[in-house]
């Protein structure tokens, strides 16, 4: 399964350990995600270590681990995608306009997201963390 990754899952699976994260560190899926969200991670770094109660080391381990499995998507990649994703969601939410760029650029099975707004548009499926787990077969 081929899904990108809105932030708020990824941040999801490094606070707490969780489905999501059991589900983010399962190798069979493939993950992709904006490469900028590289620039949101370090923003709020400090804040995911303390909301994890990992020390820093810890922290950086499980960050890697979870990274290994999640596919950075360059803009080069999906920028000629940005105009139609902007069509699609722009009008809704204008920082989710990389994610439906990304989903737009190659052939995949949707984005994983727990934002409701997300499911205004109908260009792209939409799978919350409920849906994912039953959808595989985890619950």
């Amino acid at each position: 399964m081929k899904l990108i990754l809105d932030t708020n899952v990824f941040f999801s699976g490094i606070i707490k350990d969780s489905i999501t994260r059991k589900i983010l560190l399962y190798p069979d899926y493939e993950f992709y995600i904006p490469d900028f969200f590289l620039i949101e991670l370090k923003k709020y770094e400090e804040y995911l270590i303390n909301k994890t109660g990992l020390e820093k080391l810890k922290f950086k381990q499980l960050l890697k681990d979870i990274l290994e499995n999640i596919y950075l998507v360059p803009i080069n990649e999906y920028s000629d995608k940005l105009i139609k994703a902007k069509e699609i969601i722009g009008n809704i939410d204008k920082k989710d306009i990389p994610f439906i760029a990304v989903a737009l650029s190659f052939k995949n099975n949707g984005i994983w997201t727990d934002d409701k707004h997300f499911k205004e548009q109908f260009e792209i499926k939409i799978y919350s963390t409920k849906e994912l787990i039953v959808e595989l077969g985890l619950e």
